[in-house]
């Protein structure tokens, strides 16, 4: 879910904030562009790594994009400038891609097959809410990068946090997983 909150934060936040404070030498318009289209190959070179990984554990595969999502993340809240953007634009695309690629994996592995139907419907319903919390927190925040995506790292290490939280208390209550 972090990746598609990125996704939403990223695709609104960058919108507004390049419209208010484009960067210097570039309209704001060519920066989203270029953000967007770095979030696309993102996604298609996550479509790639998915297929390459799929015999890889896939708590693996969410948890490593997730971190790599927050060092992206936290790198555009510290260095903010168009390269940071543009990383962040990819990472943003690979990960979320590769996270719904070991979701569903999980899915498939760990829900019994007359209800999978249901879980797979509950799951694309909680990523797309994700988006949109993602979106109202990216025009909620003020135009500051600095803030927006320390904001965003930071909400980003909270959902890591708890999907390792929830792994290990599975681990040790198998009963209830």
């Amino acid at each position: 879910m972090g990746t598609r909150l990125l996704i939403g934060f990223l695709t609104l936040f960058v919108a507004f904030l390049m419209r208010e404070h484009p960067l210097p030498g570039l309209s704001g318009t060519v920066t989203l562009g270029l953000v967007v289209a770095a979030a696309g190959a993102g996604n298609a070179l996550g479509t790639v790594i998915g297929n390459l990984l799929a015999r890889r554990r896939p708590e693996a595969i969410i948890s490593s994009a997730l971190l790599v999502t927050v060092a992206a993340a936290l790198a555009t809240a510290l260095a903010y400038s168009l390269w940071t953007l543009l990383a962040l634009g990819l990472v943003a695309g690979l990960s979320s891609q590769l996270v719904k690629v070991g979701t569903d994996a999980v899915v498939q592995r760990d829900v019994a097959e007359s209800v999978r139907t249901r879980v797979f419907a509950w799951v694309e319903t909680s990523l797309q809410m994700a988006w949109v919390v993602g979106g109202a927190i990216g025009i909620a925040l003020p135009l500051n990068p600095q803030l927006g995506f320390g904001v965003l790292a930071g909400l980003l290490v909270l959902v890591l946090l708890l999907s390792v939280w929830v792994r290990v208390s599975r681990a040790h209550h198998p009963a209830r997983a």
